[in-house]
């Protein structure tokens, strides 16, 4: 009963919601503001999103001005550069760019930031205990259909190809059909497979290479966000660290940045909104016409807003969580790996605790390697299950069937699980069964109060869609 109400509820969103699911893109414009534009736009978070949204405005010729909770801006685009040896560096949030966001990598240009392209590389699997490279044609080690066995990942077009035909287009506003949102919106992207005919060792396979987020998000979202991707060949990274991009924007803003602004309630109206924020102790307020609100709802659930929004927002915010995510990085004092051939971001693919290893080392500097693990989900929540100083023993103990030398070459260690970051509360979007409605819902603006962050955005997870998330938002205040 409870699944057909929600699907119901959603339906009744499509004929509004349709359009208002594709982003347009917000012009560059400098100057002063435009008439009909608000005077004053309060942004709550100094991640891309919101970042976007006031550097945007900025530029529109709006007075604007950005609170954030913290000392530092970014958000979960947080580069860390101390502890390394060599002057090599970590990336803790947000790693690659691909070739097809053009939003980031308009951002890069404008701010005059290098890129940095990653080394696909062949990848090492090490999979039901065995440690092996597959060269195409060869048969897999794995209990498969011939044809898995003739595909490979590849079987992943049969199984998932029909379902984004019937999806709809983001483009021209069609996603979600109400087919689609019936059929997908209710499983998960691993059920999707299991009823399309993939075998258990296909899936264990497929984990492997993309890790375990098809365990939990809808298959629904995870279409859409697939259907998005065509195109991507290559993946960079900005030179030196992704971090330049938030704080290059934070550079221009200048003073209308404002650091270590605890939010702690909203009130809005239809004459406009104010903020009041804990500023170290101290209580301020703000007024502005409009709001942005580009905050996680692990962030904003725990801000008193007054009046409350309608209640399918309110019940979106309580109920849009993070997935949870990890990253580990293993400096080394050599990069050992090479000498098998073995490198890039493709470096190895498990289906232990470890998830993948990536190679960080191929866009850095000096003889040492730096090697990052990625877990998300079930593997990040048993990962951070564990007592922080068994920590590193538990990921080296992993590695070590894939890379018997890892504890001798182990020079340093970092690691950080997003689901205990204080504002954060987790990694990234990943909508669950039934929770399709909530997205629609999420996005929708409130009287003058407008939402961005990747947890509105189709393209979950990226930069891109947080950046892209505070354009629409600019563009909804624009056309307000």
């Amino acid at each position: 009963m409870k699944t057909n109400l929600l699907r119901r509820r959603f339906l009744s969103l499509l004929p509004a919601a349709g359009a208002s699911l594709w982003f347009p893109r917000c012009e560059e414009k400098t100057g002063q503001a435009p008439v009909g534009i608000p005077a004053k736009v309060l942004v709550l978070g100094g991640g891309l999103a919101g970042l976007t949204a006031a550097y945007e405005l900025m530029k529109m010729g709006i007075d604007v001005k950005l609170l954030e909770a913290q000392a530092k801006v970014g958000g979960r685009v947080r580069t860390l550069r101390q502890g390394f040896d060599e002057g090599q560096y970590a990336e803790l949030g947000a790693v690659r760019i691909p070739n097809i966001h053009n939003h980031t990598l308009g951002y890069a240009a404008e701010l005059g930031l290098d890129l940095c392209e990653f080394t696909p590389g062949e990848p090492l699997y090490y999979l039901k205990g065995n440690r092996f490279k597959h060269v195409e044609g060869a048969p897999w080690p794995l209990d498969l259909t011939p044809a898995e066995q003739a595909k490979g990942l590849g079987a992943m077009f049969d199984y998932a190809g029909p379902a984004l035909g019937e999806i709809g287009s983001i483009a021209d506003g069609t996603f979600p059909t109400a087919a689609a949102l019936m059929k997908y919106d209710p499983i998960t992207m691993t059920e999707l497979f299991t009823q399309a005919g993939a075998t258990e060792d296909w899936l264990r396979l497929m984990r492997a290479d993309s890790g375990t987020i098809g365990d939990r998000i809808s298959a629904l979202a995870a279409l859409g966000e697939f259907s998005l991707l065509g195109g991507w060949n290559k993946t960079s990274a900005i030179r030196g660290g992704n971090d330049q991009i938030p704080a290059g924007l934070a550079l221009k803003l200048g003073d209308r940045v404002l650091l270590e602004r605890v939010v702690k309630r909203i009130e809005h109206s239809s004459a406009g909104v104010k903020v009041y924020a804990d500023h170290k102790g101290s209580s301020e307020s703000s007024e502005a016409t409009h709001l942005v609100i580009a905050i996680p709802f692990t962030l904003l659930r725990k801000v008193e807003i007054v009046p409350e929004f309608p209640a399918d927002k309110m019940r979106a915010i309580r109920e849009i969580g993070l997935l949870n995510a990890a990253r580990a990085y293993v400096q080394t004092g050599t990069r050992f790996w090479e000498a098998e051939g073995l490198g890039g971001l493709n470096m190895v693919k498990t289906d232990t605790g470890v998830e993948r290893v990536w190679d960080f080392s191929n866009i850095q500097d000096g003889p040492t390697g730096m090697l990052m693990a990625y877990l998300q989900g079930d593997n990040a929540d048993a990962f951070a299950a564990l007592p922080a100083d068994r920590r590193r023993g538990a990921l080296l103990g992993w590695i070590e069937p894939i890379f018997p030398e890892i504890k001798a070459e182990t020079v340093a260690f970092h690691e950080h699980v997003w689901a205990e970051d204080p504002w954060a509360g987790g990694g990234w979007t990943a909508l669950p069964p039934d929770q399709f409605w909530a997205f629609a819902v999420s996005r929708r603006v409130e009287g003058r109060v407008h939402f961005a962050g990747e947890h509105t955005s189709h393209e979950f997870g990226w930069m891109q869609g947080a950046i892209e998330s505070g354009k629409r938002a600019v563009a909804e205040i624009a056309g307000a």
